[in-house]
């Protein structure tokens, strides 16, 4: 604030302060600048997202393309992962440890992921579902018997070339439909689904 004489109607002279605009005060810059970058940010940030959706979009289709449904024994490969199932056993446990809930088999899956990517990739055994009459679990299930339990795949990351195969071990009610859904990335809304009966 500024200060600024004046003289009076009594002919005397005044100090008086004098008050800035609103609009000339330093904070309302601030303010505005800050919310200008906020602005073109978002509005940035939006059409990059949407042109690199666009791209990457392409770029996956130009590499892989992916059908939705696969066979027990057909490989999928999408963005550098190739995937697998090998064989699709049903058990019934036994009166010891291993056993089902009442109605319900256990299902052993076994599949085999392969890196044909130029970097390394991570793999989970959370990224497969099993789906009974449109239920989706996940192969969860743990297994004392010797023969189903000890290659049960886990997780882990493959080097480029690298191919790792092991057991899903779910759990199902008997005679359901059932297949298997593989989600290859997080990021990704694309599910690979096997038959498995």
């Amino acid at each position: 604030m500024s200060k600024k004489t004046i003289t009076g109607e009594d002919g005397k002279t005044y100090n008086v302060k004098e008050k800035k605009a609103w609009y000339k005060k330093w904070w309302v810059w601030i303010i505005a600048i800050i919310l200008i970058i906020i602005i073109g940010g978002a509005l940035g940030s939006g059409n990059d997202s949407s042109s690199n959706n666009n791209s990457s979009a392409t770029k996956s289709s130009s590499k892989s393309s992916l059908k939705k449904s696969y066979k027990v024994g057909e490989s999928a490969t999408y963005k550098g992962y190739s995937f697998k199932v090998n064989s699709v056993k049903y058990w019934d446990g036994d009166n010891d440890m291993d056993t089902p809930k009442s109605g319900n088999e256990f299902v052993i899956v076994n599949v085999t992921i392969t890196n044909k990517g130029d970097e390394k990739q991570d793999y989970n055994s959370y990224d497969f579902k099993l789906n009974s009459d449109g239920n989706s679990t996940d192969f969860d299930e743990i297994l004392t018997n010797d023969e189903y339990s000890k290659d049960v795949l886990d997780s882990g990351t493959l080097d480029k070339g690298a191919t790792v195969s092991g057991n899903l071990i779910g759990q199902a009610k008997k005679d359901s439909k059932l297949k298997l859904e593989y989600k290859p990335s997080f990021f990704d809304d694309k599910t690979i689904d096997v038959p498995l009966n």
